[in-house]
C-alpha cells in the first residue's frame, strides 16, 4: 500500500525536500500570493502558510466573519492543518487561509496570525471565531487588537453537556445563546443557575459577549458556530494522509473547481441579491404586513404586533429587537417603518438597509478570480540556488510505540457482512432469545 501510494502521489520525503520549489511555482503560477516557509533550528520543516491571490482579493467582498480551526494530518510526519475560511452570502464555504504546522501551540499560531494579518486588516468590522483554543484567544488579541472575538456555540454546548450531564442546562444554554432579547437571555440564564449553580459560573467566566447574541458585536452577522470550519477538516479528511504538496495540490484543485461553479452560478441572475436572503426579504415582507406601525420621530417609528413594541431608527439602521442589527436585513419591524416611510418606494428602499455583501453583483465579484494550479513537477522552472536547496522533513520521536492507522475503505464490489442477532435457544439467525421465548409460550398455549 505503502509502495502504491508513494508512486502516485510521491513519498513524504520528497514532498517536504521539493518544498521551496513549489513555493516559488506557487507564487509563479498565482501572483500575489502570500507563502511563507520556516524552518527549524537544525534546517528542518516546520510551518508553511498558503493563501492564495484569489482568496486575497475576493475576501474583501466577504462577510468580515472568520471561522479558525485545525485538524491533525495523519502522515508518518504528524503535524497539523490551521484552517481559515468565511462564509459568503449563500452560505458557502470561502477559504482564507491554510498552514501545515508541528504542532498547535502558541508559536505555531502566532506564525498563522502573523502571515494572514498582511492581508486580513485589524479592524472593528473583524470577527474571529474559534473553538476556544487558548493559543488561539491569545494570539488573537495579541495580534487582532481592534477585532473581535466569538467562541463556537456548539463547541461550548459540547462541553456544557460533557461536564454537567443536563440536558435541561443544554437547552436553555441553546435559548439563551440564540436568543436577541436581553430579557429573554436572562430569563434562560436565570434557569441555567438555578438547575447548575456551576455551569453559570462558567459561562459568565466565559463572558457573554463571545457567544450570545444578547450581548455579541454586530458585526459578527448570524454566524455563531466554527462549523464552516469544520466542514473544511471533513472536506480534506483522505487527503490529510496525503504528502504536503499533494495535500496543497488537492486544496488547490478542489476550490478552483468550487470558485468556477459559484461564478458561473449566478451570473445570469436578475435579482440584486443571493437567492437565500431573497427568500428571507420575501418572508420578512409578507410577516411586515401584518405589523402596526406609528412615526414618534425623524426617521423614527414605534411598532407594535404579536404582543411585542419594538423601536426602530431607520437613520442608525437599528431596531431594539436587534435581530436586524446582528442579520443586516430589515426584519419584519423594519419592513413596516420602511414601507410607511418610503411608500411606493418601498420595494427600492429594502436592499438599501440591508448589508451590501449579500448582493448579486459582490458574490459574483467574490469568486471572479481564478485559482491556477500549480504544474507538475518535471516542468518546473525554478533557479538553481532554490532547487538545489532540499528541506528535511521534520523530526519524528520513534520511541513512540505503535502503528498508524488507516481507515479501512471499501473496494470496488466489496461489500462488508453485517451482524446477525443468533438466538441462544433455537440457535437460529435473526431473532434473539426474547423472540424464542414468545414463540414457544404460544405454542403451549
Amino acid at each position: 500500500m505503502e509502495h502504491a501510494k508513494s508512486n502516485v502521489r510521491g513519498t513524504h520525503e520528497h514532498g517536504y525536500a521539493v518544498l521551496n520549489a513549489y513555493q516559488y511555482m506557487l507564487e509563479v503560477a498565482n501572483s500575489g500570493s502570500k507563502t511563507t516557509l520556516l524552518l527549524d533550528e537544525n534546517g528542518r520543516f516546520q510551518y508553511f502558510f498558503v493563501s492564495y491571490a484569489a482568496w486575497i482579493i475576493s475576501f474583501q467582498e466577504m462577510r468580515k466573519v472568520i471561522a479558525v480551526d485545525d485538524t491533525f494530518l495523519r502522515s508518518k510526519y504528524g503535524g497539523n492543518l490551521l484552517s481559515a475560511v468565511a462564509q459568503d452570502a449563500e452560505n458557502h464555504i470561502f477559504p482564507v487561509a491554510f498552514c501545515v504546522v508541528d504542532k498547535e501551540c502558541d508559536a505555531s499560531y502566532e506564525f498563522f496570525f502573523q502571515n494572514m494579518s498582511s492581508f486580513v486588516d485589524d479592524i472593528d468590522e473583524l470577527c474571529i471565531i474559534s473553538d476556544r483554543h487558548l493559543s488561539i484567544r491569545k494570539m488573537v488579541s495579541r495580534i487582532y487588537r481592534a477585532s473581535h472575538y466569538g467562541c463556537c456555540m456548539r463547541h461550548l454546548e459540547e462541553n456544557i453537556r460533557n461536564n454537567f450531564h443536563n440536558s435541561k442546562v443544554v437547552s436553555h444554554f441553546y435559548k439563551a445563546a440564540k436568543t436577541y432579547d436581553i430579557c429573554e437571555f436572562n430569563d434562560h440564564f436565570n434557569q441555567i443557575r438555578d438547575l447548575v449553580p456551576k455551569a453559570a459560573e462558567a459561562l459568565e467566566r466565559i463572558e457573554f459577549h463571545t457567544w450570545s447574541r444578547a450581548f455579541c458585536p454586530e458585526n459578527r452577522y448570524n454566524i455563531m458556530t466554527s462549523n464552516i470550519a469544520k466542514s473544511v477538516n471533513a472536506m480534506f479528511d483522505v487527503e490529510r494522509e496525503f504528502p504536503i504538496v499533494a495535500l496543497f495540490d488537492e486544496i488547490n484543485r478542489r476550490f478552483a473547481l468550487l470558485f468556477h461553479h459559484r461564478r458561473m452560478e449566478l451570473v445570469h441572475s436578475t435579482n440584486r441579491f443571493v437567492p437565500s436572503i431573497e427568500k428571507d426579504i420575501s418572508e420578512y415582507v409578507n410577516a411586515g404586513n401584518k405589523l402596526l406601525s406609528h412615526q414618534i420621530a425623524n426617521y423614527k417609528f414605534s411598532v407594535t404586533g404579536h404582543g411585542d413594541v419594538v423601536i426602530v431608527d431607520l437613520q442608525r439602521k437599528t431596531c431594539t429587537c436587534r435581530i436586524s442589527d446582528l442579520d443586516k436585513i430589515p426584519y419584519p419591524h423594519a419592513m413596516t417603518t420602511i414601507r410607511s416611510q418610503h411608500g411606493d418606494d418601498f420595494g427600492n428602499q429594502i436592499y438599501l438597509y440591508s448589508s451590501p455583501y449579500y448582493s448579486v453583483e459582490k458574490y459574483i465579484i467574490a469568486y471572479f478570480q481564478e485559482v491556477h494550479p500549480v504544474p507538475t513537477e518535471d516542468s518546473w522552472i525554478v533557479p538553481l540556488d532554490i532547487i538545489q536547496r532540499e528541506i528535511p522533513p521534520p523530526y519524528v520521536d520513534a520511541s513512540i510505540p505503535g502503528r498508524r492507522t488507516y481507515k479501512r475503505r471499501r473496494g470496488v464490489g466489496e461489500s462488508f457482512p453485517t451482524r446477525k442477532n443468533k438466538c441462544s435457544v433455537c440457535r437460529d439467525f435473526g431473532h434473539k432469545k426474547l423472540h424464542a421465548q414468545i414463540k414457544m409460550d404460544h405454542k403451549k398455549c
